[in-house]
């Protein structure tokens, strides 16, 4: 029995409220990557997630620094009449908002509406990913070569029972980060124990490289929708030449099999993981937008 109150009633994400999501995402597949259960449900105490039920849709709302943010309803129904109303009635600003409802809005003055580059998914083919075929990618294979050639190391596929590796993983990587001193990587830490903790109500896949028996990379990913693999976590530990495009080639060449995109979400802006995923060519770009009301700040 559905716990999501109805707008403008709200309340804290909760694991319960899982079957309500998958129904409203299987009515309307998404194509940004914040738009899975997992990541709502993850970061849900970092971003202060709550939930209402507004026309037969969700309607997530952020309420981190005491700021009001809602993200598109998720589900079938007036995306353009409901947007408008919750701006009317709280002045709140909607984020990430997709190409497809950002349209909505397009010639009507009284919005403003932005891009957000930083938050704008990476799509790529995956069979460019899995083969890194042709001379863009000469790079790519030479690294993966490299790392075969000067290690004797194991591909693992993880299910639930194995997961629990991520978590080795993932102290040994802070501890060479120091996520402790690093909000951002303190926060993704938590995100990605919650992962593991739901690795197979989530429906999630992962996939792990051993190197003397210690796991030194690993990925996480799921079902974004019907053609499209969503990349959470991809990490590998510094210093192993090969090692990050050996674990992204191997895990793909696993998991996407049939899928015809990867997505490997946004850069944040970050200089170094912005020139990393432009590397491997994206096939488009999923451009996001803000959209307030002029005169809301």
């Amino acid at each position: 029995m559905t716990t999501i109150k109805a707008y403008p009633e709200t309340s804290p994400i909760e694991f319960a409220d899982l079957a309500d999501f998958v129904k409203a995402f299987k009515q309307a597949p998404p194509v940004i990557s914040e738009f899975t259960f997992t990541n709502l449900y993850a970061w849900r105490n970092v971003y202060k997630f709550s939930v209402s039920s507004l026309d037969g849709m969700l309607l997530v709302c952020s309420n981190k620094d005491d700021v009001k943010r809602f993200f598109s309803p998720i589900g079938k129904g007036d995306v353009r009449a409901a947007i408008e109303k919750v701006i009317n009635d709280t002045g709140g600003t909607f984020i990430r908002l997709p190409e497809q409802h950002k349209r909505l809005f397009d010639g009507d003055s009284r919005f403003i509406i932005e891009p957000d580059r930083d938050n704008a998914d990476y799509l790529y083919n995956s069979s460019d990913l899995t083969g890194l075929a042709g001379k863009k990618y000469d790079g790519k294979r030479n690294l993966i070569k490299k790392f075969k050639s000067e290690n004797a190391y194991e591909y693992m596929r993880l299910d639930a029972d194995c997961a629990r590796l991520c978590l080795d993983f993932e102290k040994l990587w802070c501890s060479i980060r120091n996520c402790e001193r690093v909000e951002g990587l303190s926060n993704e830490r938590l995100a990605i124990r919650e992962m593991i903790d739901n690795f197979s109500a989530f429906s999630l896949v992962g996939g792990a490289i051993k190197v003397k028996s210690a796991v030194c990379a690993i990925a996480i990913a799921e079902r974004l929708n019907p053609d499209t693999l969503v990349v959470h976590v991809l990490k590998a530990v510094p210093g192993m030449p090969g090692l990050y495009q050996s674990i992204m080639q191997e895990f793909l060449s696993s998991e996407a099999v049939g899928l015809r995109y990867v997505n490997l979400e946004q850069d944040l802006g970050i200089g170094g993981l912005r020139k990393a995923k432009l590397s491997y060519h994206p096939c488009a770009m999923i451009d996001k937008y803000t959209l307030k009301l002029k005169g809301n700040g």
